[in-house]
């Protein structure tokens, strides 16, 4: 066994935050290091790539106490080292399991309420669909079912689960009222594009846009088409103050190291600059695209029956503009 006793994490580091994240990184570094072992190497010897090493190592990555197990004893660590350095990593792990916000796709509303309700700042940028706190309850309705159709099939339809689902994310947007709050939004024009609901419910959906864009404490951006662009944003995210960052992926993710949180704040920066807060035109321009898409066609026009002809009920009803929760 290695001498290893003197870079065992310290104890009075505060549980669960980022420095006993590092904390701990740079004591399995030093004890591979002591080894004369390399972060590839080391990934092989466990089963783990070199660039997880890595991240473990800076602390970006808080690993799980069977990856601590495996690394200290492929550096044949003592058994003091071991007990402390997996009792770190298991502290580090039941904290990241109460700040996770979404287990499974977007049906996690309650963990986002309360992570967004201990911020004062919040910053989203979102390329493919309208944000959460802007979505009308139909356009989020239809997002939600559409993945519950993915994960449990349209054979278990899971009606009542939505419903509450919808229920706190309108429970979310009452905070954008709270002038204590300011929030940023920049918005591909992609997300305008992009049709979860029917042409009427677009249109409800960009006046609820432009509605919430004229709050005091609000600001909203959208980045044109045409726009020239630097980095591809792969994902939506949201940025809570200066501490969290929570990623809008299928699994999403919570960053709270240093690092990511910058990175991610230099990314948001980095489009709100070439991002136009003058919305009039680009809305009006989608308002108009769906307006006339909604129109009923001319059922004189080769003997054909009415865009509307046949539909459901809320179909029908989405056509001027109105919600409506049930099939």
């Amino acid at each position: 066994m290695t001498d290893d006793t003197d870079i065992v994490p310290s104890l009075s580091v505060e549980p669960g935050s980022s420095s006993l994240a590092e904390e701990l990184g740079r004591a399995l570094a030093s004890m591979r290091k002591n080894r004369g072992m390399t972060g590839e190497a080391l990934g092989k010897a466990i089963g783990a790539s070199q660039a997880k090493i890595s991240k473990i190592e800076r602390g970006v990555l808080r690993p799980s106490p069977l990856d601590v197990e495996k690394i200290v004893l492929a550096l044949d660590g003592s058994k003091d080292a071991l007990h402390a350095l997996v009792e770190q990593a298991t502290v580090l792990q039941a904290s990241n399991a109460r700040a996770r916000v979404l287990r499974r796709g977007p049906i996690n509303q309650q963990d986002y309420a309360d992570v967004e309700g201990r911020a004062r700042r919040i910053r989203n940028l979102e390329p493919v669909a309208v944000p959460g706190l802007m979505q009308i309850s139909e356009y989020t309705r239809r997002v939600i079912n559409a993945y519950h159709a993915i994960d449990i099939g349209d054979h278990q339809p899971r009606w009542a689960d939505t419903a509450a689902m919808v229920t706190q994310r309108a429970q979310r947007q009452e905070r954008l009222y709270n002038p204590a709050m300011t929030f940023e939004f920049v918005l591909l024009e992609t997300v305008l594009n992009n049709m979860y609901v029917s042409p009427g419910y677009m249109l409800a959906q960009i006046d609820r846009i432009e509605q919430i864009a004229a709050l005091p404490n609000v600001t909203v951006r959208v980045v044109s088409a045409d726009t020239q662009l630097s980095l591809p944003p792969s994902h939506g995210f949201m940025i809570l103050d200066e501490d969290l960052v929570v990623t809008e992926t299928i699994d999403a993710t919570v960053y709270q190291d240093r690092r990511s949180v910058e990175f991610y704040i230099n990314f948001f920066e980095s489009y709100r600059e070439i991002a136009d807060a003058d919305l009039h035109e680009i809305f009006e321009r989608y308002k108009a695209r769906y307006a006339a898409m909604a129109m009923p066609k001319d059922p004189d026009s080769a003997g054909l029956p009415t865009a509307s002809a046949g539909r459901r009920p809320a179909e029908q009803r989405a056509e001027s503009g109105e919600e409506a929760f049930q099939d």
